[in-house]
């Protein structure tokens, strides 16, 4: 059976250069190609990767880009939540969502896979646990962008049947940044670089079936903000960390001052 080619885009960043290594720690590389997708590849000549010139905010880049892809991760974007200037938000997150939507329908792409973030739901009340379902509530400009996309992703769903999922991306704690556990007000919506590798993975590999879904990107935690219910039914997603648990194993790990 051949192979799958993913197209990650933004693979330099946060969450994305953690993703190209967990993609043969777990072993993803015999489910699918894993392909790299940015504005300047020699960044990451010797990566063993291919890569591929693409650009968010340059549509016809993507469609050069995406010529034989079947799916797209796209990770590209501003992902400053505390800018308030609205304009730098404008071309990679609004005209760039609607660049790869549309790019990915007219190059036959099967599935897009969105980030999104619990950002665009946090305007709910404090002690509710939000469901998969649940309208966004953006509180921010940055949260306002990611309920746009949930929404670009329903409309290309609606008017092409083209797959697409939105994962709303919770607080994102690397292997080697666990310490910022321990600056942090609350954990409830944390998700562990593990579980995030995972969660992409499940959503690569859903069922064709799945053609809309927005799905909650948080550890299996202690404490929840956001529930995952819908998203284990429909991805078969199976988190292994806690953040609480995580935090416990921090402090331990803490050096002991003299």
């Amino acid at each position: 059976m051949k192979k799958l080619k993913v197209l990650l885009l933004g693979p330099t960043g946060r969450i994305g250069k953690y993703f190209i290594k967990d993609y043969f720690t777990y072993k993803y590389n015999s489910s699918y190609d894993l392909i790299l997708g940015m504005r300047d590849p020699s960044k990451l000549k010797d990566s063993g990767y291919e890569i591929r010139v693409a650009d968010i905010t340059d549509f016809e880049s993507l469609k050069n880009a995406f010529n034989g892809i079947d799916v797209v991760l796209n990770l590209a974007g501003n992902a400053n939540e505390k800018t308030e200037k609205f304009e730098e938000l404008i071309k990679p997150n609004i005209i760039g969502t609607y660049n790869v939507l549309e790019a990915a329908r007219l190059s036959n792409v099967k599935r897009v896979i969105m980030a999104s973030s619990v950002h665009a739901v946090k305007g709910h009340e404090v002690n509710k646990i939000i469901s998969e379902t649940d309208a966004p509530r953006p509180e921010n400009f940055y949260g306002a962008t990611k309920a746009f996309i949930e929404a670009m992703c329903h409309v290309y769903y609606k008017k092409y049947n083209l797959s697409c999922l939105a994962i709303r991306i919770g607080a994102y704690v690397s292997d080697d940044l666990r310490q910022i556990l321990l600056t942090r007000q609350n954990n409830d919506y944390v998700i562990s670089q593990r579980d995030m590798a995972q969660l992409f993975h499940k959503s690569i590999l859903a069922p064709d079936k799945i053609k809309y879904a927005v799905l909650s990107g948080t550890s299996n935690n202690k404490n929840k903000r956001l529930s995952l219910e819908s998203t284990k039914k429909l991805v078969g997603y199976s988190p292994e960390d806690d953040s609480y648990e995580m935090l416990e194993k921090v402090k331990k790990q803490r050096p002991v001052d003299n």
